[in-house]
């Protein structure tokens, strides 16, 4: 299952655990993601996404509606809501 945000587009990102001798091993930091239900009061039904923190904050300062036509736009939710 893909860790993409269906709100934000956030993915994983690579980058390094550096020690104290300043040896570098590869490390992904993961999107703090959340599979959570929203309503939508225009359509009358609900969906489920899988979203960030940002994404989270993003709904509740805009809306559902705004918030997912935005990501339409944008391209990151690509299955048919």
């Amino acid at each position: 299952m893909s860790q993409v945000c269906e709100i934000t587009g956030k993915k994983p990102m690579s980058g390094h655990n550096v020690s104290h001798a300043h040896n570098k091993t590869k490390r992904k930091f993961r999107v703090n993601l959340f599979k959570k239900r929203f309503y939508i009061p225009e359509e009358d039904r609900w969906v489920t996404l899988k979203v960030s923190k940002e994404g989270l904050k993003l709904i509740d300062k805009i809306g559902i509606s705004a918030a997912l036509k935005q990501a339409k736009e944008k391209g990151y939710l690509t299955r048919k809501i």
